[in-house]
Parts: C-alpha cells; sequence; structure tokens
C-alpha cells in the first residue's frame, strides 16, 4: 500500500499468447483414440451475433439455449451409436442394484404400512362414534313420539269414556266400529271353554239322540271286523295270564304243600 497516496499498489501481468507452444503442448498430451471410447459430440446451433449478445445478459435465455445444445447433441450421439450396432436402451429384464438395501426398504414399507393402519382405524373409530350418537339421538326422538302419541290416545279415551270429546277428536282416534263388528274372531280370541263346547257339541244343529240307533243302523255290521272285535276284553287278570306269570295257588293247596315239606324234614 503506498501510504503517501493512500492507493493500493497494483500488481501487472503480462499475458502472453504463444501459439505454437500451445500446439506442441496439446500435441504431447493428445491421444488418438476411438469415438466410442470417448463419445464427444460437438454442437453448433449457428445463433447470430446479435442473439447471442442478448442471451449473454439474460440468465433464463442461457439455461435455454444449453438444454437445447444438450438435446441436439445428444441425440446425434445416440443416432452415431445406432450407425455403429451398439444399444442403446435398456433391456426390460434388465435390474440395477438400488441406492438404498432392500433392509432400508423393508422398514420404510413397515412404517408406511402402520401409518396406514393407525390412520384407518381412526377414521373407524370415530366413524363408530358419529354412528353411536345419531343412533341414540334417533332412539330417544323414537321414545319421545311414543310417549307422546300414548299421552295422546290416553287423553282421547279418557275423553270418549267421559263424553267430553268433539267429531274432530272421534276421527282423530280412527275408530270403525262397523269394521270392529264385521271382522270374525280368530282362533287365538277365543278362549278355551268356547273351543271346547264347539267341539263337543258342534256349531248349531238338532244334537239330542245324536248316537242313539235306528232300525238301519242296528241292522248295518258293515263295520264289524272280528279281528278287531273279537280281541278279549283287556284287565288285570288277563295281562297277568298272557304274560305267563304262575298263578298263586288256593289256600288248601298252600297248606297241603307246607305239611309235605314238614314231612320230608
Amino acid at each position: 500500500i503506498n501510504a503517501e497516496y493512500g492507493e493500493a499498489a497494483v500488481k501487472t501481468v503480462n499475458h502472453v499468447n504463444n501459439i505454437a507452444k500451445l500446439k506442441e503442448r496439446l500435441q504431447a498430451i493428445q491421444q488418438t483414440l476411438p469415438w466410442i471410447e470417448t463419445l464427444d459430440v460437438t454442437v453448433d446451433l449457428k445463433v447470430p451475433t446479435q442473439e447471442l449478445k442478448d442471451i449473454a445478459s439474460d440468465n433464463f435465455k442461457q439455461e435455454m439455449l444449453f438444454y437445447k445444445q444438450c438435446s441436439v447433441g445428444a441425440q446425434q450421439g445416440i443416432h452415431r451409436l445406432q450407425e455403429m450396432g451398439f444399444p442403446t436402451a435398456r433391456p426390460e429384464d434388465f435390474f440395477a442394484e438400488m441406492v438404498k438395501s432392500d433392509e432400508h426398504m423393508k422398514r420404510v414399507k413397515q412404517k408406511l404400512i402402520s401409518k396406514q393402519l393407525v390412520l384407518e382405524r381412526t377414521e373407524k373409530v370415530t366413524k363408530s362414534r358419529k354412528m353411536k350418537k345419531l343412533g341414540k339421538k334417533v332412539q330417544h326422538e323414537v321414545l319421545k313420539q311414543r310417549q307422546q302419541d300414548k299421552k295422546q290416545v290416553m287423553d282421547t279415551v279418557k275423553k270418549l269414556r267421559k263424553g267430553m270429546t268433539d267429531q274432530e277428536d272421534i276421527d282423530n282416534f280412527e275408530i270403525n266400529e262397523e269394521e270392529e263388528k264385521q271382522r270374525p274372531l280368530s282362533i287365538k280370541e277365543m278362549n278355551r271353554k268356547r273351543k271346547a263346547k264347539e267341539s263337543k257339541y258342534g256349531f248349531g244343529g238338532k244334537k239330542k239322540y245324536a248316537k242313539t240307533n235306528t232300525a238301519e243302523s242296528y241292522k248295518d255290521v258293515s263295520s264289524f271286523s272280528s279281528r278287531i272285535h273279537s280281541k278279549p276284553k283287556k284287565s288285570a287278570k288277563n295281562e297277568k295270564r298272557m304274560a305267563g306269570k304262575p298263578q298263586r295257588p288256593g289256600k288248601n293247596r298252600r297248606a297241603q304243600i307246607k305239611s309235605n315239606k314238614g314231612k320230608k324234614k
């Protein structure tokens, strides 16, 4: 720093453009390899000079120019490889090694599945709670409506008994006496005593002397069957005899047997 003038000393560098030396050096390091080993492609988009000046001050236009240049270069390189007979597309059965291991991906999958299960469980619980609340609300409304209907019916019945009801209340109560009279009683509504009497005596007509014989019925023997009507009557004596049980001897016979046993002794 120049303290006297307060200015920094600037170091000057002399630039030398020695073309001969540069070419000599290039030949020393240059290698003559086939194109397949280098894959270098030169692209000339032939952009006008005026447009290049505008691109130099616009970053977006610069990026678009680079993109076009790379796209054209890639197309030229693929076309050249195809002409040389090299494959340019990956085969369908090609398996490349992933950056992340299978164990890592397995852990990621398990974590995603667990999150999904937790989410589904939470949604299910929330839905069930809403349904329970809705069900309780509906049940409460139904019970309330039933109580109101029951109360209204009881009030109408009380008014009918006291004779204090109007024609409108009778119409709302929906009583149809003619239909009630015309409706026949069902079997369930008939009591047992009534049912037993009807089965015994019938539903009307002559009942007296219904089972007595007449001259025609006395002479009619078509219903007689010797197989049925010739059987001995069932009695305790006949049943014992049919069973083959020995008959008990009489009193005299028992005394005689007893005396014979005494003599033998």
